[in-house]
């Protein structure tokens, strides 16, 4: 309570300490301000702005991942199907000033920055998912297969675009590295997304699906490497550059694998409850420096996230904690933001014209034909049974969000144009949404063939091959 004579006194003290700080610091400020410079609206990020455009986002890819999940398809095919609903290509077309208004100029940077973000953790992670000790069991059957999917589907694609695509090079970019990025894209299988189809469908621990896996680790692996070195060639105008970009982004993985990785085998199983922030704050810390490191060194920073998360233990509770986490962040809210993000870039409507028509629809075919012959007649020749030899090429065809990050580098890097780009994400899309509901009708046919053999008595692996 203020007495008689604190009330006399507080109208002068908040006259000095209130209202002339107040206003002299106004004073200052409009004094220091630069006429004419108020500053434009349109070039900040207001809240009011990109969180509208984040919930919409948000509730159109779960709401299309789940109605197409009712439809037998994975979630990544709604959520793709999402992205593209969401730019010009559906909403820019029919609703261009709703479109311009959701998703306005000035927050697409911000958009892209928080996709990029979601690109890296979500490769650490299918690093962190991919099977070291599944791949190191495979045996040269799973290895033959991985490298004949992808041997044969990059040559079948780098054909292609050197012999029919070359008119949808972007201006001033280089034609060894378009045709290289279009034989990455043919020879990409997305192994996250093949491992819940299989895990969807039951197949995971089975010899078939144990093959498959393998397979497309290994594969995996082998174009990560390819990307790479088309990665270097696109970002430098010599052959000496390019070189040393591989080179070193060798040179640091083997890093990686002798140093880092002892040393959280080591430390993680040590760590108790209350370590559990010291623990994600090294292995957040880990990720985002090796993704800055190799996008120093030439390649991209997807392969120094990518790396991070291959030499993380997998046996330890700590760091598969920290991964569920992270899945969660990702999954639920960065990268359906990436998919709205390639929406946004993507303008189906470029693809204008009967020859652009008809080179998208060579472009699935030979992509589709390339996986899917290669792979089962290789199978066949290795002793497989036919419906499983198919079922396996089915898998490989699977391209999913590991196609989409790889095709986002690629129009990110000039090697892609809008047309190009909007074609090979059509590809991918056509080519995931077939794997699940082909490989389920092949093993329906199976079972009504010969109904007394299960999928987990298929003879898939012999002993000389290796066991799983």
């Amino acid at each position: 309570m203020l007495t008689n004579r604190n009330r006399a006194r507080y109208p002068l003290g908040y006259l000095l300490l209130v209202v002339v700080p107040a206003a002299a610091a106004v004073a200052l400020l409009v004094t220091l301000a630069e006429p004419g410079r108020s500053g434009d609206p349109a070039d900040a990020v207001h809240p009011s702005r990109l969180l509208p455009a984040l919930a919409v986002i948000l509730v159109v890819v779960r709401l299309v991942g789940a109605a197409l999940r009712r439809l037998g398809q994975p979630a990544v095919v709604g959520e793709i199907v999402a992205g593209l609903m969401l730019g010009p290509s559906v909403l820019g077309f029919f609703l261009p000033d709703l479109q311009r208004t959701l998703f306005p100029a000035s927050i697409l940077p911000s958009l892209d920055t928080l996709a990029q973000l979601g690109v890296v953790l979500f490769m650490f992670l299918v690093g962190l998912e991919l099977p070291l000790d599944l791949l190191r069991r495979s045996g040269p059957a799973a290895a033959a297969l991985a490298q004949a999917s992808t041997a044969v589907p990059f040559l079948c694609g780098a054909v292609l675009a050197a012999a029919l695509l070359d008119s949808y090079r972007p201006p001033g970019a280089s034609r060894l590295a378009m045709v290289m990025f279009v034989g990455v894209a043919f020879a990409i299988t997305a192994f996250p997304v093949l491992a819940r189809i299989l895990g969807e469908q039951r197949l995971t621990h089975t010899p078939l699906g144990t093959l498959g896996l393998a397979t497309a680790g290994i594969g995996d692996v082998i174009a990560w490497c390819l990307l790479a070195a088309v990665t270097a060639v696109a970002t430098s105008a010599s052959a000496a550059p390019t070189v040393l970009s591989c080179a070193l982004v060798t040179l640091y993985a083997a890093v990686m694998f002798l140093v880092v990785r002892p040393a959280f085998t080591r430390l993680a199983p040590r760590i108790g409850e209350a370590g559990q922030p010291l623990v994600a704050a090294a292995v957040l810390t880990t990720t985002l420096v090796s993704a800055w490191l190799t996008d120093t060194m030439g390649a991209h920073a997807i392969f120094g996230a990518f790396i991070a998360g291959v030499v993380m233990p997998r046996n330890s509770v700590a760091i598969q904690r920290i991964a569920d986490r992270v899945e969660g962040l990702t999954g639920w809210v960065l990268l359906p933001v990436f998919f709205a993000v390639v929406g946004l870039k993507l303008d189906l409507p470029a693809v204008g014209g009967l020859r652009d028509w008809g080179v998208l629809a060579l472009i699935v075919l030979v992509a589709s034909a390339a996986k899917f012959c290669t792979v089962a007649l290789f199978a066949r020749l290795l002793g497989r049974h036919r419906r499983d030899a198919a079922a396996l090429g089915l898998m490989m065809n699977c391209r999913g969000v590991t196609e989409l990050i790889v095709l986002q580098l690629g129009l990110t890097l000039g090697v892609l144009s809008q047309q190009l780009f909007a074609m090979l994400t059509c590809m991918a899309l056509v080519t995931t949404a077939a794997t699940g509901p082909l490989l389920r009708r092949l093993r329906l046919d199976r079972g009504r063939s010969d109904p007394t053999r299960t999928t987990t008595e298929a003879p898939l692996l012999t002993s000389h091959e290796g066991t799983t």
